[in-house]
């Protein structure tokens, strides 16, 4: 997780110095915008596998995920590393602690970019990423590789799976060796909010 974070870390400041220097064209895929449209209230359960380059064994951890469009989203991540976390448009939770998201601004950056992916527009992911988007028969996949030094330094890129309604798997590789898994499986029900800040 360490490696993430200073991967957002990184986004964050390049956001913050360059958010109003690039203009972009490209609009989203249809197929992305059906995909979207159909993230008003997402609960899903995922499986997290880490593979580390010098190690012969994978981490793997169990979760779920709950996303509800211009709210925010909750993640529950259990065994090996269990923790809580809770986004919210101005406030953000962590094992039943409350903060304003302007005491952590890069998180206020990477949460505005989701929060615009999840809405149709992604013109400050095309600012850091280069993107590879293809469609087959039912099922798309979109390939994106770092347009800035400073993020292609460490990270390779980032590969995301999806069918015309849901998100079934992101994979993450680094340049160090270490491949980041994650894997999706929307429930039929909605999960209760169960943390309270």
């Amino acid at each position: 997780m360490i490696k993430i974070n200073k991967f957002l870390f990184v986004i964050s400041c390049l956001f913050s110095v360059n958010a109003f220097a690039y203009q972009i064209t490209d609009k989203m895929p249809d197929t992305l915008k059906t995909f979207t449209d159909n993230l008003n209230t997402v609960s899903a359960t995922f499986k997290q596998t880490k593979i580390l380059p010098e190690s012969t064994k994978s981490f793997i951890s169990k979760g779920y995920i709950k996303f509800v469009k211009n709210v925010g989203f909750t993640w529950h991540q259990q065994k090996p590393s269990e923790e809580i976390f809770t986004s919210t448009l101005t406030t953000y939770c962590v094992n039943g602690e409350t903060e304003d998201l302007d005491k952590l601004p890069y998180f206020y950056r990477i949460q505005t970019m989701i929060d615009n992916m999840l809405n149709g527009d992604m013109s400050e992911f095309l600012y850091a990423f280069n993107v590879d988007y293809r469609e087959q028969k039912d099922s798309w996949t979109l390939i994106a590789t770092p347009r800035l030094t400073t993020i292609a330094d460490m990270i390779q890129d980032i590969t995301m799976y999806g069918t015309k309604t849901d998100l079934t798997k992101i994979i993450m590789t680094y340049y160090d060796g270490t491949i980041v898994i994650l894997e999706f499986t929307r429930l039929t029900k909605e999960i209760a909010d169960e943390i309270a800040c």
